[in-house]
């Protein structure tokens, strides 16, 4: 068959299987050649369709988990303005509200600069990936949880093909057990969600040529995505859109997190450097200093957090250093690398920690030369250094050490807008045994 016929043939069935009820679907899209194609076969296959079919909501949903490679992330966030806007115009006139874009980021807690410089988790290897979970699968997990509650049930449409991957094929024969009789979707992990894979059987060879032959639906320009890729490496592959841990997070070269320590080299961003980006050379100078100091066990506490007799987080001279560099990124690059609720949300961990001796701001002014915080923030620092100064003079006069008095007032100030309190004394006791070991 050839690959008109394959293309009429997936057309016609996503026809079929999007009238078929009325369960919602998302479709997956993270900028790169299998999302674009799946999305603007689904986009081509509804615009030959009556209105009154399209009578379902069509989310399309983009994850990002705010360390993206910089060059894609402008990419992706001009296309969903133009996807946006042709699918409202040309499929939903009859109702916008019906076509959702939607961009998912990571909870402030989940995010990788408060994991790696305010928790102190060393960069993520393939032994200890802490990063895909929080930033990858829980914002898109959540938000098609949330269509889920909202209607009962979802439908994730992928751009997932076999021919990527051994371990793809196999994830997809795996699920081609569990299909419902009559439909082409297959039970996913998340409750009442199916996965629909409309571009599985196209090889990487089609999926090209069917972006090079048919204009992009939102006026999009997929002789630019070729660019991109070609730019970055003769086999580049982006990351896809991850709703569970089958799925690969990236690998090799691929376009995906510029801080990506999974692998020793990022060779997407040296070709991309190698191919006229030279702006971002700091961005991969600084991947490849995170990688050395992720290796070198001296960075590290002796002790974890459980208080094991293994390895633990950063030292805190070390988050120190890397908040530093994050911020000399910014001199060079003019780009906003990490954001001032991240800085707030570190400089908390830091003291929940019990680290009172290095400060985000002074550490941020140091750098940008400038302020971090207004003159009302200011006044307010002030004043909690006459406390401080306060609290120390007491606690010498009681032979307590001040930072330990510090880190329980912090612990305790976790808790004030919860409503319950129940572990807090947990908490609090578990504060109260470091404190006597390190005594010791």
């Amino acid at each position: 068959m050839d690959l008109v016929d394959k293309i009429k043939n997936i057309i016609t069935e996503i026809q079929d299987q999007f009238t078929n009820d009325d369960t919602p679907w998302v479709i997956g899209y993270s900028g790169g050649k299998d999302s674009t194609a799946v999305l603007q076969l689904v986009l081509y296959a509804l615009l030959k369709l009556p209105k009154e079919k399209l009578n379902k909501e069509l989310h399309v949903l983009s994850n990002d988990t705010l360390v993206e490679n910089p060059t894609i992330v402008n990419y992706i966030n001009e296309q969903l303005t133009l996807i946006e806007n042709a699918g409202k115009r040309k499929l939903y006139s009859h109702n916008p509200d019906f076509f959702q874009v939607k961009k998912v980021v990571p909870k402030i807690e989940d995010r990788f600069w408060i994991n790696l410089i305010g928790k102190g988790y060393p960069a993520p290897n393939r032994w200890f990936r802490w990063c895909t979970q929080r930033m990858k699968i829980n914002p898109t997990n959540d938000y098609i949880l949330e269509q889920v509650s909202k209607h009962g049930k979802a439908v994730v449409v992928l751009g997932s093909r076999k021919a990527e991957s051994n371990n793809r094929a196999k994830s997809l024969e795996k699920y081609d057990l569990e299909s419902i009789a009559g439909q082409k979707f297959k039970k996913h992990t998340l409750p009442n969600s199916w996965m629909y894979s409309p571009i599985a059987d196209l090889t990487t060879r089609e999926v090209w040529e069917y972006l090079m032959q048919v204009p992009s639906f939102w006026n999009g320009d997929n002789k630019k995505l070729a660019a991109m890729y070609r730019n970055a490496s003769e086999n580049a592959t982006e990351c896809p859109l991850v709703i569970d841990t089958s799925t690969s997070s990236c690998g090799n070269s691929r376009f995906g997190c510029w801080v990506c320590t999974v692998v020793n080299r990022d060779k997407s961003m040296e070709n991309l450097i190698d191919n006229g980006e030279e702006w971002m050379l700091p961005l991969l100078d600084f991947r490849d200093y995170l990688l050395e100091t992720r290796n070198n066990d001296d960075n590290r506490l002796p002790k974890s957090r459980m208080n094991t007799e293994r390895l633990g987080p950063f030292k805190f001279e070390i988050r120190a250093e890397i908040l530093e560099k994050v911020l000399e990124i910014e001199n060079l690059t003019n780009l906003e690398v990490i954001s001032k609720q991240e800085l707030a949300a570190i400089q908390l961990q830091w003291n929940y920690d019990g680290s009172f001796d290095y400060s985000v701001s002074e550490i941020h002014n140091k750098v940008k030369k400038g302020l971090l915080m207004s003159d009302n923030n200011n006044k307010q620092s002030l004043k909690e250094k006459e406390e401080l100064e306060l609290l120390t003079e007491v606690s010498m006069q009681h032979n307590v050490n001040p930072n330990h008095i510090r880190e329980l007032m912090v612990t305790e100030k976790e808790y004030v807008t919860f409503l319950r309190r129940k572990n807090i004394l947990d908490d609090i006791q578990k504060k109260i045994e470091k404190f006597v070991t390190e005594t010791k």
